[in-house]
């Protein structure tokens, strides 16, 4: 392949870090191509709210520098990224911590994103998320403009699917990785809770809250962990154990791998999940098992109360960590950060202590199922991206107070990929969701590049 026969906005990290690396490709090329997409179609799409082209070309030409020096820094040099504005860049701190100018001035970049800068990346600048104090347009769905990207990385869905970027940094609290990487056709991973530092992300739920990238296939989820894993003083969450070559799960093997589905939480999801989600994510899991791996039901019956323990933690967290703010927040903030800091009022003590019970109780259920088996497979949404005719102001709210398919894995603090798995009649992305243990990401991401191999649905592209 050349830089030549593809174009250079859908061009994979994996596939331009080789093209970068034999010469074949300058990053002073790949990011203006870059920034040209993102002033063709973000008007139409909103991804950004803040765009640093003109440094992110300055960036590009001193990474091209390097380069030509020989001194190549990996898979990451020269990659234009952006990431959401919960992270924290330099002199642009997230927008929820309503910091005035002379404070945001003292901001330095969040431990991901100066790791990321370390490995060569190019920063493109700052991407949407529905929990921002102010209400920007809403990020649109490349594949249907008329529909949502999902939250709350929502900028980081439409620009990585609709090629404003090549990978971005995202965060998860209750799903907000893998929910917009399911409706926008993209590859939304995050590791165990405490393998990628949360220095510098502005708090949704401290106990909750995982930063992991979004990305078109799993080879380019693989080249950005590896750049943001690691133990960091000065995160006192962050966990100090030896970080794998994740490249190693790039190989196309699950023989012999247990794969277990816990068909009765998907059957107590059943009746609000599409039929055409159902099936498409059966046959992702028929099609592992036909590549040899075994398929084994199991249960975990916490499951069914882990969606609302999330929620009164992750609510009762994030009202904690926004006191100060608050009563200006419920009356003036964005429809999403009301509806949290109301719920983290009207719930209390009692109830974060019997959250924090089920918690306890779910991770040792899992602890028993990850004896027997290697990773769990279920969906990793109940429908298709919605119009936003069809989505109301309570729908965070609502969706985080009956059983879902993302907020169970942030309270395990479990590592969770949405791979995409086919598409519904109305050609809209589905996913499945796969899940493994404690700081195995390694086996996630084989059983997931293995399927994402042999499906080879990243080929398709949105219509925008």
């Amino acid at each position: 392949m050349t830089a030549e026969n593809k174009a250079l906005h859908y061009l994979t990290i994996h596939e331009a870090h080789k093209l970068i690396q034999s010469g074949a490709l300058s990053p002073v090329e790949l990011t203006r191509a870059i920034v040209e997409r993102i002033d063709a179609v973000d008007g139409q799409l909103h991804a950004f709210v803040n765009l640093m082209a003109d440094t992110a070309l300055e960036e590009a030409r001193i990474a091209e520098a390097e380069i030509l020096r020989g001194n190549y820094r990996g898979p990451m040099h020269g990659i234009p990224v952006a990431v959401k504005d919960q992270l924290d860049v330099k002199e642009a701190p997230a927008e929820i911590r309503g910091l005035d100018a002379s404070a945001a001035k003292q901001v330095g970049d969040a431990t991901a994103v100066n790791k990321l800068r370390e490995g060569g990346a190019i920063l493109l600048g700052k991407l949407a998320m529905s929990s921002m104090p102010s209400e920007p347009p809403q990020p649109r769905n490349p594949w249907d403009l008329k529909r949502i990207t999902g939250g709350s990385s929502t900028g980081a869905g439409a620009a990585v699917s609709a090629g404003l970027c090549m990978g971005a940094l995202g965060e998860d609290t209750a799903g907000s990785i893998r929910n917009p990487a399911s409706l926008c056709g993209i590859v939304g991973f995050k590791a165990t809770y405490g393998r990628v530092s949360r220095h510098g992300l502005a708090p949704l739920g401290w106990s909750l809250d995982h930063c992991g990238p979004m990305t078109r296939v799993v080879e380019d989820a693989v080249h950005m962990l590896q750049a943001i894993a690691g133990y960091d003083p000065k995160d006192p969450t962050s966990i100090n154990v030896p970080v794998p070559e994740y490249g190693n799960a790039l190989r196309e093997d699950v023989r012999g791998m247990v794969i277990g589905v816990p068909r009765d939480f998907i059957a107590l999801c059943r009746e609000k999940t599409s039929p055409e989600i159902l099936q498409l994510v059966d046959e992702a899991i028929g099609e592992l098992e036909s590549f040899g791996a075994r398929i084994q039901n199991v249960s975990l019956p916490t499951l069914k109360y882990a969606t609302q323990a999330n929620a009164v933690i992750y609510y009762n967290e994030h009202y904690a960590g926004h006191r100060e703010e608050a009563k200006t927040a419920i009356k003036t903030g964005a429809t999403a950060r009301r509806a949290r800091i109301y719920f983290g009022v009207l719930t209390g003590s009692a109830d974060y202590l019997h959250a924090q019970r089920i918690r306890s109780q779910l991770k040792r259920e899992c602890a028993e199922v990850f004896q027997k088996v290697d990773v769990l497979a279920l969906p990793c949404q109940t429908s298709t991206a919605p119009k936003f005719e069809e989505v109301d102001a309570l729908d965070t709210l609502r969706k985080h107070l009956a059983p879902e398919y993302h907020a169970p894995f942030n309270l395990a603090g479990l590592a969770a990929i949405s791979i995409p798995c086919g598409f519904s009649r109305a050609n809209l992305p589905v996913a499945l969701q796969l899940v493994g243990k404690p700081f195995d990401e390694l086996t996630v991401l084989r059983a997931a590049y293995t399927y994402q191999q042999h499906a080879r649905w990243y080929e398709k592209r949105p219509p925008i």
